[in-house]
């Protein structure tokens, strides 16, 4: 899927947020049929350049920090 088709990029915080903490903790992602895709997770970024970047950063690193996910920056 392009990021110009519908339902490509997500835009909600909170859902990016659930989203990315289902990936640390479960280690699967939801494709848009429905289906788990199993995945390994090593980082996770946020586009700059996507409208509300700032908040979505923020809910991720708010969502991780509750579930005591440990973060650590890229050395």
């Amino acid at each position: 899927m392009v990021r110009g088709c519908r339902a490509a990029v997500l835009g909600d915080p909170d859902e990016i947020a659930e989203r990315v903490a289902m990936m640390v903790r479960c280690g699967q992602i939801v494709a848009v049929d429905g289906s788990a895709i199993l995945i390994a997770v090593e980082s996770v970024c946020v586009r700059g350049d996507s409208p509300g970047a700032i908040r979505i950063a923020t809910a991720v690193r708010q969502r991780l920090s509750a579930d005591a996910i440990e973060l650590k920056p890229f050395i």
